[in-house]
């Protein structure tokens, strides 16, 4: 600013900005673009506290006087660390609630789920959510852990963010996730003590045991009142039977809100009986009490909500919708809903967030001891079953929402209240929500004899995790997949799951392995009589072969005879993509009439059956010929009509090779600042995915300066 009584002028900035323009004066207007997609707001993670919570007063202080470090170089790091139900959880969301206004720029929660069942979350999964609360755009996370660390670890600096990290294992899971500029700070929850983490990071320990007496009639105070205190005895040998464990004493005083007119003496003596045939635990598993506690809140279930309880615990996933537990438990939608509001109020179940329920690990452990004792094998099977065809179903429709022309086979009667998709939007929402569940549920569904769900779910749905790079999980999907078909003895199971195996190797750069697929696909699909299966695994030697340089008549032959057996079979999508491969191999070959000739007739198909994402994809070959036919000026609306659609179907990786293409078709028509900006977007990708094409674009944008 200038102070106009000398005419000095000053200079002053505020925060931490991206882009600063001095100048003397300014004639017209100022405009500053930013290079980021959108800008993050600011986020609250952190769950509700538990109500109620006691003392822990000197970890309270211990967590306070840590939070005087953030001035000092490095990040304070607390572990709290304890026995299961212990409250571990508890304490760090109080502490963080009551801490939130010294991190203005946050609060991150993270759970690992070390002990909960299904898959355990692992720090790269971990990032890849993160970076996207931090309003990372998808197309710029690295697929590796090393790249998604230093992204974050970018991301964050300077802020002052205050990070949970709820049911670590092992400082492997931590140390990615830890912030590396001083102002923030990290809360770890874990049943292990990390000495790695203190002896490397100068973490600092934080342990807590059972509760004192007296914080044990603190608690139960507070949620059953006075009949506390006018039965102390009782009340001491209630907490002594809890093992004076916060979640176990919270169960039983819900059971004694469900029973006003219940005295304690009589709750204790129902313990007292349960804990007597858990006789061979009691001496050495640290949850004998609490299954004795739990006992008795599960006898005071009626017999159906004691049943849809128990198989809750089936659910190999983390966490589940409202739907899938109906599925799971055969009871009607709006019955699930309400038993699982009635065992949340009970503490039996947890609410995360909005439709998505959970099972704390002590009470699954429980539950799923009754269900194999109460209902047996086949009953469990059943269930399971039910669970797996649904998830087949739901997924099925998340796939066609995305590729309306992919033959899905999720096979028998569609379940009841199947999700209805409206939009690509919320398709794509609900597969990264239950990406976890379904590779989760398919192996269950083959642990229980259901091979032919086990094979068709992963039929059914790997495009989803193409188009989100998931291909390493897409890779175990179909693993799961052939071994469940070979145990059917389904050679169209076979087939399936050896086409998307194939495409899933060929991504990750195993070609050989990827060939050995599409020849077994090719072999299974022609014993199936399915062209579909036998045409793309033609068309994929095809493509292997001359990617690998085979450029003589055997890859060409490959594709010509998947054209063949599409056109054979009516299938019209098929012979337009193997018309897109030849047209790919022309261009290859400067054969550039030629190629637009297939090309032309391919995107004719494509529009005409309505297929979108393949209609982008051959408007980028289309654009790559016009431009090498001095066509560029033709180019540019192919490449952004390809563009739009790829960035409505979050598919960043088919949206970097059209902006390599735009870019080049921009330095033609010596429209360089635009030929720089697509080059550039395309490398942001490509660096963050550590893609072999950085130095070749890096190049290019050089040559644009000279």
């Amino acid at each position: 600013m200038t102070d106009t009584g000398n005419h000095r002028t000053t200079n002053t900035v505020h925060g931490d900005p991206e882009t600063l323009v001095q100048t003397g004066a300014v004639h017209g207007d100022v405009h500053i673009t930013s290079r980021h997609a959108r800008a993050a707001s600011v986020p609250r993670q952190l769950p509700l506290p538990t109500k109620g919570f006691v003392d822990r007063g000197a970890q309270l202080r211990q967590l306070d006087t840590l939070t005087t470090q953030g001035t000092s170089p490095g990040v304070p790091v607390a572990i709290l660390a304890g026995p299961p139900g212990v409250g571990k959880t508890a304490l760090a969301v109080h502490w963080a609630h009551r801490a939130r206004d010294r991190f203005p720029d946050g609060d991150l929660y993270i759970s690992m789920h070390s002990h909960a069942p299904g898959p355990r979350a692992q720090a790269s999964q971990a990032l890849d959510t993160v970076l996207r609360t931090l309003g990372v755009a998808s197309d710029r996370i690295p697929l590796d852990l090393e790249g998604r660390s230093a992204l974050y670890r970018s991301e964050v600096h300077g802020k002052c963010l205050l990070v949970v990290i709820d049911d670590a294992l092992d400082p492997a899971q931590i140390r990615p996730l830890l912030p590396a500029s001083s102002g923030s700070m990290v809360v770890v929850t874990s049943r292990s003590t990390l000495p790695g983490l203190v002896a490397r990071e100068g973490a600092e320990r934080v342990l807590l045991g059972v509760l004192p007496l007296t914080d044990s009639m603190d608690l139960l105070r507070g949620t059953v009142g006075a009949r506390v205190d006018s039965e102390p005895r009782a009340a001491h040998s209630l907490a002594e039977h809890c093992a004076h464990l916060p979640l176990a004493l919270r169960v039983a005083a819900e059971r004694l809100i469900d029973r006003p007119d219940t005295a304690l003496i009589d709750l204790v003596e129902e313990l007292a009986a349960e804990e007597s045939r858990l006789d061979a635990l009691a001496e050495e598993d640290e949850l004998s009490d609490l299954r004795a506690v739990m006992t008795a809140s599960y006898q005071g279930l009626d017999p159906g909500s004691a049943r849809f309880f128990r198989s809750l615990g089936l659910h190999p996933g983390p966490e589940f919708s409202v739907a899938a537990a109906a599925a799971l438990t055969g009871v009607s939608g709006t019955g699930a809903r309400r038993l699982l509001e009635r065992l949340r109020r009970a503490n039996l179940v947890e609410r995360p967030r909005v439709d998505r329920y959970r099972l704390h690990d002590l009470v699954r452990l429980y539950v799923v001891e009754r269900v194999r004792a109460e209902d047996g094998h086949d009953a469990v099977s059943e269930s399971i079953g039910r669970l797996a065809r649904w998830y087949t179903h739901a997924a099925a429709r998340a796939q066609l929402a995305e590729h309306p022309h992919f033959p899905v086979v999720p096979g028998g009667e569609a379940p009841q209240e199947l999700p209805d998709f409206t939009s690509l939007e919320e398709a794509l929402a609900w597969f990264e929500t239950e990406r976890t569940n379904l590779l989760a549920v398919t192996e269950a569904a083959f642990e229980h004899g259901h091979h032919e769900t086990a094979w068709r779910l992963p039929a059914s749905v790997y495009p989803l995790f193409e188009v989100h790079r998931h291909w390493h999980s897409w890779r175990d999907l179909h693993t799961v997949g052939l071994r469940a078909a070979e145990n059917a003895g389904d050679a169209f199971g076979l087939a399936r799951n050896h086409l998307g195996m194939g495409d899933a190797q060929w991504l990750l750069g195993d070609l050989g392995a990827a060939t050995d697929h599409y020849e077994s696909a090719l072999e299974t699909g022609r014993e199936a009589g399915d062209p579909w299966v036998e045409g793309f695994a033609l068309r994929q030697l095809g493509v292997v072969a001359w990617q690998r340089g085979e450029r003589g008549p055997d890859a060409v032959g490959h594709v010509e005879r998947s054209r063949t057996v599409f056109r054979e079979a009516g299938e019209r999508r098929g012979e337009a993509m193997s018309l897109l491969s030849l047209a790919d191999f022309g261009a290859d070959l400067g054969r550039w009439e030629e190629a637009l000739g297939h090309c032309r007739t391919a995107v004719d198909a494509f529009e005409e059956i309505g297929a979108e994402w393949s209609t982008a994809w051959a408007r980028c070959s289309l654009g790559r010929i016009l431009t090498g036919t001095d066509r560029a000026w033709e180019a540019v609306p192919e490449y952004r009509a390809a563009i739009a659609v790829f960035d409505r179907h979050e598919d960043a990786d088919s949206r970097s090779v059209a902006l390599l293409g735009l870019g080049e078709a921009h330095a033609m028509l010596g429209e360089t600042a635009r030929a720089r900006q697509a080059w550039g977007s395309a490398l942001d990708y490509l660096r963050d995915h550590d893609d072999p094409r950085v130095p070749e674009v890096e190049e290019r944008l050089r040559a644009l300066d000279i």
